[in-house]
């Protein structure tokens, strides 16, 4: 099987991840005040994973369905040989080939790669289209634009259990 990552040049890095930026307002952030970490467009739902990283000792357990929701979706949003962009506000961003992956098990270091497990995970479109953001510290998964939003509708089936925000509001008053 080929590769699921690819390299991107440096410069190409630079541009998608400045277009991200700045398409969506992401802002890094730990604390509460801070969240949510992009302008979460319309349509757009963010999930709660609080209770997957609260799940000690079957975090694993957890997190691999969630992590293959992303897979499912992301598979969904693209034909075979599409590729999108896995942005890393710390590490260099890479191409992701979600056609290339049917199980997570398939994808080397999936609970950091696929899942916000210390760093955000953000997959996008090339063009912004679609994307999904992982975020670590608040513990979330956001699906953004139609077609990431209609896949996850169709691919969850109770993996992904408490809605935070619907396009950007929150669904409930804590």
């Amino acid at each position: 099987m080929d590769s699921v990552w690819g390299e991107l040049e440096h410069e190409a890095e630079r541009a998608l991840w400045a277009d991200f930026a700045a398409t969506f307002g992401f802002r890094a952030g730990t604390e509460p005040s801070d969240w949510p970490a992009i302008d979460e467009p319309v349509p757009s739902l963010t999930w709660d994973l609080a209770q997957v990283f609260a799940a000690g000792d079957r975090f694993t357990e957890l997190a691999r369905p969630v992590a293959q929701v992303v897979c499912d979706v992301l598979r969904a949003c693209t034909v075979p040989d599409e590729s999108v962009i896995h942005h890393d506000w710390v590490h260099p961003s890479v191409v992701f080939r979600p056609h290339r992956v049917i199980r997570v098990d398939d994808v080397a270091n999936w609970e950091t790669s696929l899942f916000p497990n210390g760093d955000y995970s953000i997959f996008v479109a090339c063009d912004l289209a679609f994307g999904v953001l992982g975020h670590p510290w608040e513990q979330s998964l956001c699906f953004f634009g139609a077609p990431a939003v209609e896949a996850v509708t169709e691919v969850n089936t109770g993996r992904l259990t408490t809605l935070l925000r619907r396009d950007g509001q929150p669904t409930s008053i804590p």
